[in-house]
């Protein structure tokens, strides 16, 4: 990728993120009267967020694809990291060259752990996914990463374990850094 497509990419993607976060943002608190948000409404913040990435990861379909589904959900930082990696290109060609239809069906919480200062989260979470559709070698793929111990094919479900690095972007909860288990249990 020469220097001004990265740049064009760089830039699309943070007028992206600007725009979402204005547009997420709430109105002005005056600082006086403002009221400190209990861990509890945190938690259920981080949670919402941690639930909207697993949707926008997993519900896609490769003829109605967006790449970025997601973006909106990181910080800068990241977003400049995963732009650098070419991520929106790889994200299409998986879900193009197999022909994936996924759905996200739900998640359990694992653990919110908060840094000392209230401003980092680590979230680890099962996401639930099925994939609808695919080409039989992704399923091969993943049954091989999955070392056999449950066949996984078209419908079935199965959870995979996330873990998401959370912080205060801006005034706003973003996703600084995004692991995912290589090992897949099948759901009955």
């Amino acid at each position: 990728m020469d220097k001004q497509s990265f740049a064009d990419k760089l830039f699309g993607a943070i007028k992206e993120y600007m725009d979402e976060t204005v547009n997420n943002s709430r109105d002005p608190v005056d600082s006086e009267t403002a009221v400190l948000i209990d861990s509890i409404e945190i938690e259920q913040i981080i949670m919402a967020l941690a639930m909207d990435f697993a949707k926008a990861l997993n519900d896609r379909d490769f003829e109605h694809l967006d790449g970025r589904a997601e973006y909106h959900l990181y910080t800068v930082d990241h977003l400049v990291e995963l732009i650098k990696n070419n991520d929106e290109q790889n994200t299409t060609n998986l879900f193009n060259e197999n022909r994936i239809k996924s759905k996200y069906e739900d998640c359990e919480f694992l653990t919110i752990t908060f840094s000392e200062d209230k401003e980092r989260a680590e979230v680890i979470y099962n996401v639930r996914t099925c994939i609808i559709s695919a080409e039989d070698k992704y399923f091969k793929s993943l049954n091989k990463k999955n070392d056999k111990k449950h066949r996984i094919s078209a419908g079935t479900s199965f959870t995979n374990c996330y873990t998401l690095i959370i912080k205060m972007d801006k005034g706003t909860w973003k996703i600084d850094k995004f692991e995912s288990s290589e090992e897949y249990i099948k759901k009955t």
